[in-house]
């Protein structure tokens, strides 16, 4: 968990960094175009992993051969889909109204295969646990990227400065990940390896297809419905919001999935864990989110700049779904872990064919009515997903919100408290969120310790052995 999260958050902040600096140089309208563009290219990626990957580290001992097969795969089926989107790039670019991006999504698209040849060598360091070496990969190539974005950005050059960033970024990544791992393709490739690891994968990329067109769903009715530079405030509270989320879920997700894999014959130790990550992960999450809700407007002011105020109620709204996201991230973790990837597959297309009805009711009211539909989306899956936990080790709704429920409503509560006590304070907008983030820090501190909450004393446990070490 620490390797990874040097490494997520390095990674993470970096690109903050970038997008900070991007967003005074580049229009909402750039933004908005790379958008409009993301589930095309999310798509693809989906076919040309195909579920392999999780196959390859949910598997106890994959072969040689194995590894392998899935490397030639990705990689035939990487050029196959640069071909298919190079072929319908003028068929999008007519459905989004916009000339450019006919362009821009041919050499975007040349992504798909700079990315099939990191996917074995990553799964592997993953596997191993070796997230030292995947998190200073993460570092360095998001660094080099930045540098070429905003480089690129200075001389005006516009959307390609994002365009050719994402490319860089990819190429610098996959050449420190062959130079970090060992492993190389041989002339060997299975049908039998693929069909075996499909059994699995599968079902797997099925579940990230559903998952993918139903994240990028959002980005593709207002970008139809509304406007580039809408869409453009959207994305940018969007990633605003996923810089906490996604490094958080991700950090869980890279480190939960293979250390629950590995205890999937012993169920009572899996559950131990289980419940202990979730209350170590939302003790973080929930008052992170709920403090950024509060906040919102002098932060993304301070980061953007005052042309970005009207991602400001996209943000809040993103950031209330947020608060659950990382916590149905450990759930479905349970499920995979087990191997249960029909399970898997059934869970996420029912909660996505509800949440695409919801999306498609809440676009009736306006995109508020999207952004409101989306956030209920992130509650209902909880529910379902704890109904399937329990189910499979016993940890079911009513255990997780014992265990979580005080840690929400705290959060919540002190969020309340902060926001409206700022506006009473007549100091300028960002000395007042600071004593906003002192105040909210200091009382979740201290209550914490008062009612010596169970995370609170995993993590000071955590530093205290730390400490003693050295």
């Amino acid at each position: 968990m620490f390797w990874s999260g040097i490494g997520k958050f390095g990674s993470v902040g970096l690109s903050f960094v970038s997008n900070m600096v991007l967003a005074r140089l580049l229009m909402p309208a750039d933004f908005g175009c790379i958008a409009m563009l993301h589930i095309f290219i999310a798509v693809s990626t989906v076919f040309v992993f195909s579920g392999f990957g999780s196959a390859l580290v949910q598997k106890k001992e994959p072969s040689h051969t194995d590894f392998t097969s899935v490397f030639y795969f990705n990689l035939v089926v990487s050029l196959l889909f640069i071909g298919i989107l190079y072929l319908c790039a003028p068929a999008i670019s007519r459905y989004y109204e916009m000339p450019l991006l006919t362009k821009v999504l041919r050499v975007q698209s040349w992504v798909l295969l700079i990315q099939a040849f990191s996917m074995v060598q990553s799964c592997q360091l993953q596997k191993q646990l070796r997230f030292k070496e995947l998190s200073i990969r993460n570092i360095v190539a998001t660094f080099v990227g930045m540098v070429v974005a905003i480089t690129m950005a200075l001389l005006g050059c516009g959307i390609w400065s994002l365009v050719v960033s994402q490319l860089i970024t990819a190429l610098a990544s996959v050449l420190l990940l062959w130079k970090m791992s060992d492993w190389r393709p041989t002339l060997e490739f299975s049908l039998v390896s693929l069909k075996e690891l499909f059994a699995f994968g599968g079902l797997m990329a099925l579940s990230s297809l559903v998952e993918t067109v139903y994240t990028n769903l959002q980005s593709l009715i207002i970008g139809k419905l509304y406007s580039a530079t809408d869409l453009g405030y959207y994305s940018q509270g969007r990633k605003l919001e996923s810089v906490p989320t996604e490094s958080l879920s991700q950090i869980v997700n890279q480190v939960s999935f293979p250390v629950f894999a590995a205890m999937q014959d012993d169920r009572v130790r899996l559950l131990s864990a289980v419940r202990r990550n979730i209350k170590a992960i939302t003790y973080l999450n929930f008052p992170l989110m709920a403090l950024m809700i509060a906040v919102a407007k002098p932060l993304i002011l301070l980061l953007y700049g005052a042309q970005w105020e009207p991602s400001v109620p996209f943000f809040q709204i993103l950031c209330i779904s947020s608060m659950i996201y990382t916590l149905n991230t450990l759930n479905t973790n349970v499920i995979k872990s087990l191997g249960k990837s029909n399970i898997f597959f059934v869970v996420q297309l029912v909660k996505r064919l509800i949440g695409i009805g919801l999306i498609f009711l809440g676009v009736r009211f306006g995109i508020y009515g999207l952004l409101w539909a989306v956030t209920s989306v992130g509650y209902i899956s909880f529910i379902i997903n704890a109904f399937v936990n329990k189910k499979l080790i016993n940890y079911g709704i009513w255990s997780q919100v014992k265990d979580v429920g005080f840690c929400y409503l705290l959060a919540a509560l002190l969020a309340v408290a902060v926001y409206f006590g700022g506006q009473l304070l007549p100091f300028h907008p960002y000395i007042v969120m600071a004593l906003q983030i002192i105040a909210y820090v200091a009382l979740y501190w201290l209550i914490s310790v008062l009612f010596k909450m169970e995370a609170y004393e995993t993590y000071k446990e955590i530093v205290l052995q730390k400490v003693r070490r050295r």
